[in-house]
């Protein structure tokens, strides 16, 4: 009898040993799991922080592409065209600037398509890198013709008296500004100006 215990008792042991080595190994499956799980979400988080500090970077040399555009070029180089001394084309022309090679564009004609609509963004040769190293930028200017936009002058004079039409009437242009980041992410901002420059 003694015997037959003994057996029982060593047959229930084997058993034991046997589910223990299966609940080990289940448990062992679901740490795996839950571990690469863990990894996966923070590789995922990394990548999403990582592209918004890309698109932040593009977005911020995007801007300074606009600013840029505004500030040197239109005040700059077309600065005589405020007071109604000279033409679009012919400051264009004496800057050295084109529509397919500079992105400085005349639009004043209805005729021509716009060039932020058409034409693909510019070629990587003519982004300009910021001095930060993060991000770089390109932008067209297009020459959209006369609008309405008094100096500080004639504001309010412009409506009721006869002042000069060249003081009343300002030459409109578009701005489209392409940023990139340091990574794949792309921004587009465009501006319209209609002011004096000063």
């Amino acid at each position: 009898m003694n015997q037959a215990l003994q057996s029982r008792a060593s047959v229930a042991r084997q058993r034991q040993q046997g589910v223990s080595l299966l609940v080990v190994l289940l448990l062992l499956i679901v740490m795996s799991i839950l571990g690469i799980a863990v990894l996966r979400s923070s590789a995922m988080q990394e990548r999403m922080s990582a592209n918004m500090v890309d698109r932040n970077e593009a977005m911020q040399a995007a801007e300074t592409g606009l600013l840029i555009a505004q500030n040197s070029v239109i005040r700059g180089t077309f600065n005589p065209m405020w007071d109604g001394g000279q033409t679009y084309t012919s400051l264009r022309t004496a800057a050295g600037k084109t529509c397919s090679a500079n992105g400085y564009c005349d639009r004043s004609n209805p005729a021509n398509a716009a060039t932020w609509q058409t034409a693909s963004p510019p070629a990587s040769a003519a982004y300009v890198t910021l001095p930060t190293g993060k991000g770089s930028y390109a932008f067209t200017v297009e020459y959209l013709g006369k609008a309405q936009g008094a100096s500080e002058e004639t504001r309010g004079v412009c409506e009721t008296s006869n002042v000069p039409r060249y003081q009343c009437e300002r030459p409109m242009f578009r701005v489209t500004s392409y940023g990139r980041g340091r990574g794949v992410s792309t921004v587009v901002l465009q501006a319209n100006v209609v002011s004096q420059a000063r």
